[in-house]
């Protein structure tokens, strides 16, 4: 007779093996990236980005043994194929290390990731209007005209379209700003201008860093003062249209003007501002999370280290620059 009186307690499933896969019948492709952030884990595929959590991240004293293992959500609808995931998070995600920088890296790392999410939202409040911008056309056409009258489109309340935007590229710029901050901590306080400088004394205006911001910091400007007219209803210092009929006949598309403080943006079209915004802070912050990787990082196990541009035959990287060293025959070597 076996005696079933020295059986172990059966294993809670918490401690007990087991796997998981994406549950999202509208993304089926396999997962490229993984890596921890703060108390998530981030699992990137072709099409989207996913969180996943562990139940004893929920309940840590385990008084719910009916919760999941594992608790998964889509955060964003970009993934691997996105440019402005690769070119942001996993970027960040490669230069931000440890055995590189002495930084806050999980602080640098969350920055980043609240600087994707409002790319993103940048990204898709310019298609939304370009949509929108598209469709009140079609709408026009389709008109049947009655009289002598001229019926121009109209998007509707583009100062509001105008507005959202601009709020979601500050927040873009001080999600950087926090990034920058804690690289140089003399920057708290401190604004765009002062960074400029700061790059300016301690490497001198012909370095490429200093001549990047030379580049991109009125822009970053530009983004914080329309804020503020927007934010304010400052017409002067904002100008917003709608369509609009010229002296001349022809009808302009919607556009948008800025004179404040300096900051100049001549009359163009809003969705042009708004693609040109996007992918300028885009370029904005892939270069000076490399050139600031650059200027702190430390040697690894006392071999010097730099920072170059990816070979294309390490595409499966999905960033344009990492950690390495030239070899003999000049060929850049990534450290993974």
């Amino acid at each position: 007779m076996i005696n079933n009186s020295n059986k172990y307690p059966p294993i809670p499933a918490r401690d007990s093996g087991g796997g998981f896969q994406i549950n999202n019948p509208d993304d089926i492709t396999p997962i490229r990236a993984m890596f921890p952030l703060n108390n998530m884990l981030l699992m990137i595929t072709d099409k989207c980005t996913y969180k996943m959590r562990l139940a004893d991240q929920i309940d840590p004293e385990r008084q719910n043994p009916t919760l999941p293992p594992n608790v998964q959500q889509k955060v964003f609808d970009h993934g691997i194929e996105s440019e402005l995931l690769c070119r942001t998070l996993l970027q960040a995600n490669v230069m931000f290390r440890k055995e590189f920088l002495s930084i806050e890296i999980d602080k640098a790392k969350q920055s980043s990731f609240d600087a994707l999410g409002d790319l993103i939202a940048m990204h898709e409040a310019t298609q939304t209007f370009k949509v929108t911008e598209k469709t009140a056309i079609e709408k026009m056409h389709l008109l049947e005209k009655k009289d002598r009258s001229l019926t121009i489109p109209a998007v509707g309340n583009v100062q509001s379209h105008c507005k959202n935007f601009s709020q979601k590229a500050d927040h873009f710029a001080k999600s950087l700003m926090d990034v920058v901050r804690l690289f140089y901590s003399d920057m708290k306080k401190k604004n765009w201008e002062d960074l400029q400088q700061l790059v300016k004394s301690q490497y001198g205006e012909e370095d490429p860093f200093y001549n990047v911001l030379k580049i991109v910091i009125p822009i970053l400007k530009l983004v914080r003062e329309t804020r503020n007219c927007l934010d304010k209803a400052n017409l002067n210092g904002v100008q917003v249209r709608d369509f609009e009929l010229e002296k001349d006949g022809s009808i302009s598309v919607p556009t948008i003007m800025v004179n404040f403080r300096g900051c100049i943006q001549e009359r163009c079209s809003i969705s042009s501002f708004m693609e040109n915004i996007t992918l300028t802070l885009l370029d904005a912050f892939e270069m000076i999370i490399v050139h600031m990787s650059s200027k702190c990082m430390k040697p690894l196990a006392g071999f010097p280290m730099t920072i170059g541009f990816l070979p294309e035959n390490y595409e499966s990287w999905y960033v344009r620059f990492a950690y390495g060293t030239y070899n003999k025959d000049g060929h850049f070597m990534p450290c993974g």
